[in-house]
Formats: C-alpha cells, structure tokens, sequence
C-alpha cells in the first residue's frame, strides 16, 4: 500500500455518528475479524476476544448500558472486544503449543520462550492484567480500524459504557472475560453531514517532539 492510499483511507474514516439501514454480509464481518487478529499484541498473546452481535434484541439490552448513544442499536454489526481474564499460565501454554505446530525450533527455546513470558507476567494481579489485556485490545483496535477503512467498512470505536452491565448482558463472567471497549460497525448514513467535514487535528508542531 503506498502512503497516499493509506493517507486517503485515514481521511476516509471518521467516527459514524449514523449508520445507514445497510448490512454488511457476514463473510467481510468474518474477513475484518480474521484480519484484527493480525494486529501486534505483547508476547503474541492476544490476551482478548472480539465478540460480534448482530441480533437486534442484545443490542437492544446493550442500548440500556450505553448512555443513550444509538449507534449501538442501529448498526450492522456492534463488536464488543472483552479482555482474557482466564490464567495468564494457561494463555501463555496455550500460545506455546501453537508456536510449536508452526514453527520448527529446538525444544529448549519454547521452554525459555516459556518461562521468560510467564516471569514477565506473573505479577500481574487480577487489575493488573484486566489493564494490560485493555491495552492489548487498544492496538487491536488500531488495526480494525484501518482493515474495516480498506473494506469501506465504517465503524466507530466507544468506551462510554457501563462495562459491568455490559458484562452481566452478554453474561461473560463464566467465560472470564470482562468488556473492555465496544465497536458497531456498518455503512454510513447519507445524512450524517460528520462523513464530508475535515479532520481536526493537533499540527505536527503540537504532535511531534524530537529528543
């Protein structure tokens, strides 16, 4: 991708402030979660789960938590990445056994491999990796949003929720997620005078410092 095309894609998007009546078929949802799960990620860990809803009734129930912003409502798909709250030791064996079934290395280094993530990790307390997994799921954030611009996907990314109530909706505290931030994603709405304004943003002056 040259940088005028992804210069043309970043000014393409912008937060939807109204999503049209239009769906996206499922195998482009299934391509822009495929493609998020390319995004960097501490250790490769990928310490979150994207979960999509579509059905209006959840959404509906999530409308309630969402400070009356109605793009969670009317939407084509609402995405809702949720931090891995299971034991980062199992994460991490997990992510080992599937290193091993794609590359080929002497045993020794996945043990290292190992021992060095679950040393980094193992102070973690439950706040603690709650934040962590946030932050993993921030930069995952960063790639669909790119990916979803390249699909001409509109989206717009949303932490104004009540996460807990999100988490009691979606009943996720058996599966040891909690919500982190939430994504609906669609068409944008011809109406939606946001889609044709300029960007406004910090100058390079404000943005940038050099050391």
């Amino acid at each position: 991708m040259h940088t005028t095309q992804l210069e043309s894609l970043l000014n393409w998007r912008y937060a939807v402030r109204k999503f049209s009546e239009q769906s996206i078929a499922q195998d482009k949802v299934d391509k822009l979660i495929e493609l998020t799960g390319l995004s960097a990620s501490a250790f490769g860990l990928q310490p979150y789960k994207v979960i999509q809803i579509s059905d209006q009734a959840t959404k509906q129930a999530l409308l309630a938590h969402s400070y009356g912003q109605q793009k969670v409502l009317d939407n084509s798909h609402l995405l809702v990445f949720a931090a891995d709250m299971s034991p980062l030791t199992s994460q991490i064996e997990r992510y080992i056994q599937d290193f091993k079934a794609n590359r080929d290395l002497d045993e020794l280094v996945y043990s290292q491999m190992e021992h060095g993530m679950k040393d980094a990790l193992k102070a973690l307390d439950g706040e603690s990796q709650y934040n962590w997994c946030s932050e993993q799921a921030h930069l995952a954030l960063g790639t669909l949003l790119l990916a979803a611009a390249s699909m001409e996907i509109d989206a717009c990314p949303m932490t104004g929720i009540d996460k807990a109530a999100y988490d009691e909706v979606l009943a996720l505290s058996p599966l040891n997620l909690k919500t982190v931030l939430i994504v609906p994603i669609g068409i944008r709405d011809s109406s939606d005078v946001n889609a044709g304004t300029s960007k406004v943003r910090k100058s390079k002056d404000l943005l940038h410092i050099e050391v």
